[in-house]
Order: structure tokens, then C-alpha cells, then sequence
């Protein structure tokens, strides 16, 4: 049986991580963000991307796709594969990522919809430690 994927997209401070943490609590998804994956595979010792994803976080650039592909695909290896339902937060983030997300994964997943939470600049800069536009 394919993986259940919700993908859930907005702006830093829409919301996502807290409607992701209530989702996950009364449906039985399984969170993931990609920033967070690439960020703890950075850090981790013995990496084989480590240094590469330093180099674009330091740039502001976009991970190349197979690499976050890779570590998601292996965090929902690690949380049951087959009878998993996941949250996957912002990703994609373009095209290239879609495309990159469907050679690696397109057929394997149950991709149900995204969730996309439109929230004014004006606003997510308020405060963007705080869900702002749940």
C-alpha cells in the first residue's frame, strides 16, 4: 500500500507548524518538514550532504531536490512506509522540485492534495514565532 502525502505550503509565520502539530494529533499524519530533515542531516555527523546543504542554506539557495527527495523519502522509510500518513511541510517550493519530487517518488505515494496557507507579508512579519493566520 503507497504512503498517504498531504504537502503544506505558506509563508514563515502562516501557521503551518501548528496546524501541521494538530493535524498530526487528531488525524495520525506524521509531520515532516523539510527544512527541519535538511537542517538535522547538515548536522549530523558523517554526512554525505552535510557540507553541500550548508552551502545553499549559507547562500539562500534551494537544496538541490534530489537531496531533500532522498531525506524525505528516507523519513517516511523510518515511520512505515506502507500504512504512513505524512505532512510534508514546505516542500515542494517550485517546479524543479515537483518534477524532481515525481521522478524519485511519482507512483510510489498517494498524493491526496496541498494545503496552502495564504497569509498577508504585512502580517507574518508581526510576529513570525507566532502562529498568525491560523
Amino acid at each position: 500500500m503507497a504512503p498517504t502525502v498531504v504537502f503544506v505550503l505558506g509563508g514563515p509565520g502562516a501557521g503551518k507548524g501548528t496546524q501541521c502539530d494538530l493535524i498530526e494529533k487528531g488525524f495520525g499524519f506524521v509531520h515532516l518538514s523539510a527544512g527541519d530533515l535538511l537542517r538535522e542531516e547538515r548536522n549530523r555527523e558523517g554526512s554525505e550532504y552535510g557540507d553541500l546543504i550548508e552551502k545553499y542554506i549559507r547562500e539562500g539557495a534551494i537544496v538541490p531536490v534530489e537531496i531533500t527527495v532522498n531525506l524525505l523519502k528516507r523519513a517516511m522509510e523510518k515511520h512505515d512506509w506502507e500504512h504512513g500518513r505524512f505532512l510534508i511541510d514546505g516542500f515542494p517550493r517550485n517546479e524543479d522540485n515537483l518534477d524532481g519530487w515525481e521522478r524519485v517518488l511519482g507512483g510510489k505515494v498517494d498524493e491526496k492534495f496541498c494545503l496552502f496557507f495564504d497569509c498577508p507579508e504585512d502580517v507574518m512579519e508581526v510576529d513570525v514565532g507566532a502562529c498568525c493566520c491560523c
